[in-house]
């Protein structure tokens, strides 16, 4: 499937990491996994999702992935003209992600 990075949310911050890092090399073998068709990481519930991803992205089915050094990828897998794309929305560390879910 297509994977495309959120140009907001995800692709500022991992335009940042370094590129020897573990951080990087995990995200570049979820982005492989998706492009394989294979689902990474666990569903998060509905009820769980933030309004925000909902209003940006219209979505109704995200993922989470954690990383190394607590850092978390959400993602999402939307269908557009009946072709399944993987769209990486957010990328940060754990005390961002705590506040973007309301956990803190």
């Amino acid at each position: 499937m297509e994977v495309a990075g959120d140009p907001d949310d995800f692709i500022p911050v991992f335009n940042r990491l370094d590129k020897k890092g573990a951080t990087y090399k995990k995200i570049q073998g979820v982005i492989k996994d998706l492009k394989n068709d294979r689902i990474v990481g666990i569903r998060i519930k509905l009820k769980q999702v933030p309004p925000y991803y909902i209003q940006k992205h219209d979505v109704n089915a995200v993922f989470k992935v954690d990383l190394p050094s607590a850092w978390r990828l959400i993602y999402s897998i939307l269908v557009i003209h009946d072709e399944k794309k993987a769209l990486l929305m957010e990328l940060f560390d754990h005390n961002s992600y705590d506040k973007r879910f309301g956990y803190k």
